[in-house]
């Protein structure tokens, strides 16, 4: 165990939308709910859209009076009138969110959900949705940048945008990897110290002092493990799978090594995928080497 131990470090990985729909040019129906929370949320959508994708507000796309001409609400587009007109702009879906909850004391609204709905126009356009729900937990965990935003609301909301990004684009994603920490094996001090250098988010750093370890013992299986996450991290996932598949066969007398060496040859493969999917990128040149299938 004393070869095999084992700590953790943030990792930036990319994710493909959670929506799987293809960008196009979208009538967007704004959402429904309380006015405090709906019309920043979708002021901040139409000034900075999603990547790839064109969100045209429904008004624009004809007069107010003939989209609202069959509407139940008086401010509410219709939606048979937007369709009609979005499909002679050539657009491909109507995006329309309800906000479902939100709650909050006089002085900190703390949470937000909404549904989205993604309707599409043409034969070839699939229908989608999903829900959105932002809290201060969700926010402290993934978009910690915005806790300097004194106003819990105003960070409520902009996290209610860049969630709602995700759905339809891809995203830049925060995740915790198991780094292996060697005590007693050759190397295993420089090994740990580029463990720290990984836990303070300096990859390149970190994987120059674990080549430094490979250069005087190329068998070193925990520095084998290090240095492909950190190849990973930098999306080189052909030079991350060559390094974990030779930690994975110099571990064989370590079960530790040789378990957490399976383990990352996953989730860096699963990783590729996500990058590969989040482009449109094509299958790798190696191939996929532990996962079938689309």
């Amino acid at each position: 165990m004393l070869t095999g131990c084992k700590t953790t470090a943030p990792v930036h990985v990319w994710q493909p939308p959670q929506l799987a729909v293809e960008p196009a040019g979208v009538a967007f129906m704004g959402i429904s709910g309380p006015d405090e929370w709906a019309e920043p949320i979708e002021d901040a959508l139409l000034a900075d859209q999603p990547s790839r994708w064109r969100l045209i507000a429904a008004e624009q796309l004809e007069s107010p009076a003939n989209i609202r001409l069959v509407s139940g609400f008086e401010e509410e587009p219709n939606d048979m009138a937007v369709s009609a007109a979005a499909r002679r702009e050539g657009l491909r879906y109507l995006l329309h969110g309800e906000i479902l909850q939100a709650t909050g004391h006089e002085d900190r609204d703390d949470k937000v959900s909404l549904s989205w709905r993604l309707t599409g126009l043409q034969v070839d356009a699939e229908s989608a949705g999903m829900p959105v729900s932002v809290d201060e937990a969700l926010i402290s965990q993934r978009y910690p940048h915005l806790l300097n935003i004194p106003d819990v609301a105003e960070r409520t909301r902009r996290a209610v945008v860049l969630e709602t990004k995700r759905l339809l684009a891809a995203s830049v994603d925060r995740q915790q990897v198991t780094l292996a920490s060697p005590r007693l094996s050759p190397g295993s001090r420089a090994i740990r110290r580029g463990n720290e250098l990984a836990r303070s988010s300096n990859w390149p750093a970190a994987e120059h002092r674990w080549q430094q370890v490979l250069e005087s013992h190329p068998r070193n299986a925990a520095a084998l493990i290090n240095a492909s996450i950190a190849a990973a991290a930098r999306q080189d996932f052909t030079v991350a799978k060559e390094r974990v598949t030779e930690a994975v066969r110099w571990s064989a007398f370590s079960p530790v090594n040789k378990s957490l060496a399976e383990e990352t040859l996953f989730w860096i493969e699963m990783r590729q995928r996500d990058y590969h999917n989040a482009f449109d990128l094509p299958p790798p040149p190696e191939g996929w080497l532990i996962s079938r299938g689309e």
